[in-house]
């Protein structure tokens, strides 16, 4: 038994080329292998883009990335109130101060008061505000190819050639929402 499990060692190595061989015999018999390059993706950041989320019973348009957005929209049911948030940082105020969100495409024009306010997350004081529901914000954001925010301090320019189907459930959802609301209140 002893001796045919040598024998097949015996064979095994002599296949493997490991015995009676130099190791500069060994390095003839082995096949080069080839190098793989690695090539390095570098991280790409998301592209910020217009988007329609459902969130909990609050239909929201937003303009950013998922981390991160610039501008948002969101009907409140309950209220019949249009909330929007811009987050492009503003200048020269405190948090708790009054300030307006200004937006402007083309000649048309809709302006939100609201509140400064910062958070935990973001260093930069940002804008709050609502306003009652109104369907001027759809003809704002079909009007031409950019939307301007303007805070106290800045001024953002954001693409809105590529709003159209986001911006179309976000109005169909609002609409049946201030539907509602009015019917409930009336």
């Amino acid at each position: 038994m002893r001796l045919r499990s040598a024998a097949t060692a015996l064979a095994l190595a002599s296949i493997v080329g490991l015995i009676g061989a130099s190791d500069a015999e060994a390095k003839k018999r082995t096949r080069p292998v080839a190098k793989k390059t690695v090539v390095k993706k570098e991280a790409v950041a998301p592209k910020p883009a217009w988007r329609f989320v459902r969130q909990s019973s609050a239909p929201t348009l937003l303009y950013g990335t998922v981390d991160e957005f610039q501008i948002s929209f969101s009907c409140q049911p309950e209220s019949g109130l249009l909330r929007v948030i811009s987050q492009i940082g503003s200048r020269g105020v405190q948090p708790g101060d009054g300030a307006a969100i200004k937006l402007h495409s083309g000649k048309r024009k809709f302006e939100v008061a609201g509140t400064a306010f910062t958070t935990e997350a973001r260093k930069d004081i940002d804008i709050g505000g609502a306003t009652r529901f109104d369907p001027e914000l759809f003809v704002l954001l079909k009007g031409s190819e950019t939307l301007v925010i303007e805070v106290p301090g800045r001024k953002k320019s954001l693409p809105i050639s590529d709003v159209g189907p986001s911006a179309d459930a976000f109005q169909r959802a609002c609409s049946s929402i201030a539907g509602t609301a009015r019917s409930s209140a009336g």
